[in-house]
């Protein structure tokens, strides 16, 4: 069992180091402008004259710009800005970059929209396929970030107006009770003595500190003062 694990491992390194081999062999070339409205079926049977084609990108333009020119009464085909071909074979693609770049599209003079176009192509020498898909790659995952990002923030602001109106809610409710009860909330303090200066009903009896001092003071200037003596009693005295 262990050597079969062994060999097992063994293969698939070395289907690994193929599949790399295979993409060292692989050439790209790249497209800095094309043709206008030509799909990319029609740029891979242009390039399959020349050799094995791989793979075959065209990127699409920028949708604002079509809206427009579709809004003007122009072409409603797709346009594409610029594009990328993989040849099978890294030197037959170094070699079709440096022949046809620069030159016209060529071919039949009839029923050949694109014979009067040029070829603007280069060789991308190191270049995988695998680095033309990041920057889409990382595009599509800010994008997603973003939309996660706006998707939370609605729906905290969805939850904060849910608890202000369960919260006027209970209020409202508390507010009927209170009414219904015949509770009603004071505005304000009321004078102390009510509007003649006689103590509230219920009162509890207690006398304040003031009162208490007021009451004082009245009995002493009372006692302090002595009352006038009239003369007929003087008289009947003495």
């Amino acid at each position: 069992r262990a050597r079969l694990g062994i060999l097992g491992v063994r293969l698939r390194v070395a289907a690994l180091d193929l599949d790399g081999e295979e993409n060292d062999k692989k050439g790209i070339i790249h497209l800095s402008s094309l043709p206008p409205f030509l799909h990319p079926d029609k740029l891979r049977h242009m390039m399959e004259q020349f050799g094995q084609v791989g793979r075959v990108y065209l990127s699409p333009e920028d949708a604002s710009i079509r809206k427009r020119r579709i809004k003007f009464g122009g072409n409603r085909k797709m346009k594409y800005s610029e594009g990328w071909v993989e040849f099978l074979d890294r030197r037959l693609a170094k070699r079709v970059a440096y022949t046809l770049n620069g030159t016209s599209v060529g071919g039949r003079k009839r029923h050949n929209y694109y014979r009067d176009d040029m070829w603007c192509m280069k060789y991308l020498p190191k270049f995988k396929w695998s680095q033309l898909k990041e920057g889409a790659v990382y595009n599509n995952q800010v994008r997603k970030a973003r939309l996660e990002q706006r998707v939370n923030q609605a729906r905290r602001e969805n939850n904060l107006f849910l608890e202000r109106v369960e919260e006027a809610k209970r209020r409202r409710y508390t507010e009927a009770r209170r009414a219904k009860k015949g509770i009603v909330k004071p505005s304000g303090k009321a004078p102390r003595g009510g509007p003649s200066g006689a103590r509230p009903e219920g009162h509890s009896g207690r006398v304040g500190k003031r009162e208490r001092q007021a009451a004082s003071a009245k009995a002493k200037s009372a006692v302090g003062r002595e009352a006038p003596i009239s003369d007929r009693v003087l008289d009947n005295l003495f």
